[in-house]
């Protein structure tokens, strides 16, 4: 500075110390001032030091080594990898004899136990509900609050492990070479001017981030949980050395403050508030919330399949010889890669392949056409009676119908398309909000399902109540439904197809026993 300007300067503190413009300088020459004297140096005269960039340099690689560990685990493409590992942590608070708990809750367990009960089945779902909510509560005390805690914190420490340090490298030296460990940085002074906006994002990603104890075990576990094994001296030492050199850049040399104080500097503005990073949720209740919603979709499960497997006597003994039909998409092979996740799965299979065998074994075209006789040469002596029985007939045959066409839904540009819903899982291993589109799929897929049971089950069970009153009114000298009935029933167009429903007509009523299983059935089964 010149004798010229250090008298101007002088004389205007004297006479214009007031102004705005004065204070404003006299708070920069301060801020430089303070800037000056951080040790080591980082900052002289609007330029920041190689120290600095050895600081960033040191960041760079040590982070490096985290992340690998971090883009496999916590912060793995697949998102429900992710989760799980973020779940392990969250088990580390429960004791042993809960995680014990926890192991007995799994699907496989549940089931076993479920299917060994003889008697109150429905007191066990309680006591295993009971467990659950038991744990979930534990989830409120103060040791799960602070694991929540620290992996919010964690959360933090994994972005700033991803930041891109190469930019802020490249300005201190043009030739940095991204992803070579073992090139060594010749460092120049840079303006902070020209770095602000690299300080701020440094600033926004560390800022208020700290290396604590509980941050070192959680590595330690995530390193750890990965191997499946406890993990080498050597391995252990080079996490922590790792942690140690970046909390020392942290404490020493990058501290909060000191860079926020260079963003000001470089801004011209003493009053400027960079923002910060802001990690927010709860991990503990998103675990609580995967806890709950596994539980009751496996609860669901086990119910279905133990229910499956108690009507298989008489499922067997409805369609022998044959086997049941399976409904296309609708299937155990699909249900098998949608229960890979968690709360996914396809509820009611069986009974939808026992509705489609029921109407190919029992409703032929045979059938269809004595019914169709009946409807079109009855003599009706009830002409309302006549509209009925035709509507009944009609919604009866239609079931077979709806299932042609739930099955055609999941062709591709359908509705259902199942590979819409697969791309939807795939996706969502990068994305979660995929997931919940899927979950909606299957959701919405299992009650058009169920639509299909409901309606078509109503409708043949009308039907098996007019054929009832029919076959007895047949039996009659003369009909008092139908006039002509016997003839009808009789002639030889319809004799063996009469001789079928008559023998066949007893199955029916096995059908809707193992049907009332699933849906509603308003009536007694005669």
């Amino acid at each position: 500075m010149s004798i010229i300007q250090t008298i101007s300067d002088f004389l205007e503190s004297i006479f214009r110390h007031s102004s705005p413009e004065v204070q404003k300088k006299i708070q920069m020459k301060k801020l430089d001032a303070e800037l000056k004297s951080y040790y080591p140096n980082i900052y002289k005269d609007g330029f920041l030091l190689p120290n600095f960039g050895e600081a960033i340099f040191s960041l760079y690689k040590y982070t490096h080594v985290l992340d690998e560990l971090f883009l496999s685990t916590v912060s793995s493409l697949d998102v429900q990898r992710q989760h799980r590992f973020e779940a392990q942590l969250i088990l580390t608070g429960y004791s042993v004899s809960e995680q014990e708990i926890i192991s007995s809750l799994s699907y496989e367990r549940r089931k076993e136990t479920i299917a060994a009960e003889t008697r109150n089945v429905d007191r066990l779902y309680s006591s295993q509900r009971r467990e659950l909510e038991s744990l979930l509560k534990e989830l409120n005390n103060e040791n799960f609050k602070k694991i929540d805690k620290d992996i919010l914190m964690l959360r933090q420490f994994v972005d700033f492990c991803h930041y891109n340090f190469v930019p802020f490298l490249q300005t201190f030296d043009k030739n940095f070479q991204a992803g070579n460990l073992s090139y060594t940085p010749t460092y120049t002074e840079v303006p902070v001017a020209k770095t602000v906006n690299l300080l701020e994002d440094l600033y926004f990603q560390m800022s208020n981030l700290h290396i604590t104890t509980s941050l070192a075990n959680m590595i330690l576990a995530i390193a750890a949980l990965r191997k499946n094994d406890e993990l080498s001296d050597k391995e252990r030492q080079t996490y922590l050395d790792c942690l140690k050199k970046i909390n020392y850049i942290f404490q020493k040399i990058l501290v909060d403050g000191r860079v926020k104080n260079l963003i000001k500097y470089a801004k011209k503005d003493i009053t400027y508030e960079p923002s910060v990073t802001s990690i927010t949720g709860s991990p503990r209740q998103e675990f609580a919330n995967m806890m709950q919603s596994k539980f009751d979709t496996e609860e669901q499960r086990i119910r279905q399949e133990i229910k499956d497997n108690e009507i298989s006597i008489e499922v067997k003994e409805l369609f022998k010889p044959e086997e049941l039909k399976n409904v296309a998409t609708y299937n155990t092979e699909i249900n098998t890669y949608l229960q890979n996740n968690p709360t996914l799965s396809f509820k009611w299979i069986l009974p939808l392949k026992i509705l489609k065998s029921f109407l190919h074994k029992f409703l032929t075209e045979n059938t269809k056409s004595l019914l169709n006789d009946i409807v079109i040469e009855g003599f009706f002596n009830n002409p309302t009676y006549k509209t009925d029985f035709s509507s009944i007939v009609y919604n009866a045959i239609e079931s077979e119908s709806l299932i042609d066409e739930f099955e055609k839904s999941f062709e591709l540009n359908q509705k259902n398309s199942i590979s819409v819903l697969k791309s939807y899982l795939q996706d969502s291993h990068k994305d979660k909000d995929f997931y919940k589109k899927s979950e909606n799929m299957v959701a919405y897929i299992n009650n058009e399902a169920h639509n299909i049971l409901q309606t078509s089950t109503t409708a043949l069970f009308s039907l098996y109540k007019e054929l009832g009153a029919l076959l007895a009114d047949a039996k009659k000298t003369s009909g008092e439904i139908i006039s002509n009935l016997k003839v009808l029933m009789m002639s030889s167009r319809n004799k063996e197809n009469t001789r079928f429903l008559e023998e066949n007509y007893p199955y029916w009523k096995i059908f809707f026993e193992i049907m009332k299983n699933y849906v509603i059935i308003n009536g007694e089964i005669k």
